[in-house]
């Protein structure tokens, strides 16, 4: 596992560290539609979150005291305008044939005040999915409650009821052990109403992904006739649909829950994850990002939960517990480390109190614990493997680096060498 626990000169992508093979099959052919690098990302993710509706019977134990956690994620993109984002209403697809075969109302309305979110709720029984690719639609319709919507996405993250009093008609409004799986996504600024900054614990809830770029130019816009590639891949969808249906209602005809574990091996693996990641990413972010660091194991063992429950054998009985294998444990691995890093750059996107402005995001105490890290002789590749670590980017360190010079910080020896003024070593 050491190159998928080191962060040295990795990249954030994802899928383009996969194997061939290593996903669940039916995953495997759901990204196949995408473009290899972030659209791909964009769609796995979205694909986990989804398929974890049709895993109900799916449940681990975390933490002490113990909890039980269903395997629903709740998933963060955050991208640039026109960065192809909407290829994950694919994953929703995914879904139609769970409620044509079985007549289930499975998505929220994005569209929705507070009132009427708590209504959709009930009528769901606590099973649903959220997901907006286009948050600002549901910041809007929220409007002044969105402190209440907060809370509720707490709740749902960690299954805890939801209750909210109707002080017109003095009905209150229960849902115990919610089990909604939520997908958002927008640029930076329709999300400043959910998150307004680094002290929101809302974020640690989410698996996060920041795109960095927006899409080659897709040369597809020029075809005057139907592309073949479109009904093949809604045949493909339709067909993955009528499997994962399928896998539903195997698991509720089951009438029992399937417990998911990590080995012993397992455990102490992930563990030195942790503490490595959280000594180089407290250093540099302060105490506000130990919410991240704590919550990331539970989004990580979900992801693990969500690929084991797809590889089940349909054709036996539903087991009541199942070790994760191998396999599945590289790639919940893999994918949490990516996400710690989307993690830290959304972080960094985040002012530090709802008082500071987007532009002034704290970059004085970042840099200066980004400074405080870099040994006292180093060249620009040293440099950028650090800001690697810390989900720099490459324009942000240049920038950086030309102002630890020109404050007399940093020495430009030569090209590509720097080193610590005498009185920043001392």
């Amino acid at each position: 596992m050491k190159q998928i626990l080191s962060s040295e000169g990795a990249d954030t992508l994802i899928t383009t560290h996969l194997r061939q093979g290593q996903l669940p099959w039916q995953v495997e052919k759901a990204i196949s539609i995408a473009p290899e690098g972030e659209m791909r990302d964009m769609l796995l993710l979205s694909l986990l979150t989804n398929y974890a509706y049709a895993l109900p019977a799916m449940r681990m134990y975390h933490g002490f005291p113990h909890h039980v956690y269903g395997p629903e994620l709740m998933t963060m993109v955050l991208a640039p305008a026109a960065s192809g984002k909407g290829i994950m209403n694919y994953a929703k697809q995914l879904l139609k044939g769970i409620e044509n075969e079985h007549g289930e109302f499975i998505f929220l309305p994005a569209n929705t005040s507070s009132a009427a979110l708590m209504s959709y709720l009930k009528m769901l029984k606590g099973r649903g999915i959220m997901m907006a690719t286009e948050i600002d639609t549901q910041s809007k319709a929220l409007g002044s409650t969105t402190g209440g919507f907060s809370n509720v996405l707490r709740c749902m993250f960690e299954h805890e009821t939801i209750s909210k009093l109707r002080k017109n008609q003095e009905e209150l409004i229960e849902i115990p052990d919610p089990h909604f799986a939520v997908l958002i996504s927008g640029t930076y600024n329709q999300l400043k109403p959910l998150i307004r900054s680094r002290e929101n614990g809302l974020m640690s809830r989410f698996a996060c992904y920041v795109v960095k770029q927006t899409q080659d130019f897709d040369d597809r816009v020029w075809l005057d006739e139907a592309d073949d590639a479109v009904p093949q891949e809604i045949a493909l969808y339709e067909q993955l649909g009528r499997e994962l249906s399928k896998r539903y209602g195997w698991m509720r005809e089951a009438k029992h829950s399937c417990y998911f574990y990590l080995t012993d091996a397992q455990r102490k693996t992930i563990t030195r994850m942790f503490r490595a990641m959280y000594e180089t990413q407290r250093h540099a972010f302060g105490n506000e990002f130990d919410s991240i660091l704590k919550r990331m194991p539970v989004i990580m063992k979900r992801i693990g939960m969500i690929l084991t429950g797809l590889r089940l054998d349909m054709s036996q009985p539903l087991p009541e517990r199942m070790v994760c294998s191998e396999e599945d444990f590289e790639t919940m691995l893999l994918i949490g480390h990516k996400l710690l890093m989307h993690s830290a750059m959304m972080f960094q996107m985040l002012p530090e109190s709802k008082d500071a402005a987007p532009g002034e995001i704290g970059h004085t105490l970042i840099q200066k614990q980004f400074f405080e890290m870099l040994p006292a002789d180093f060249t620009k590749q040293d440099a950028v493997k650090q800001a690697e670590v810390l989900g720099i980017g490459l324009k942000s360190l240049d920038r950086w680096l030309s102002k630890f010079v020109q404050s007399s910080d940093l020495q430009h020896v030569l090209h590509g060498i720097y080193r610590k003024s005498p009185q920043q070593i001392a």
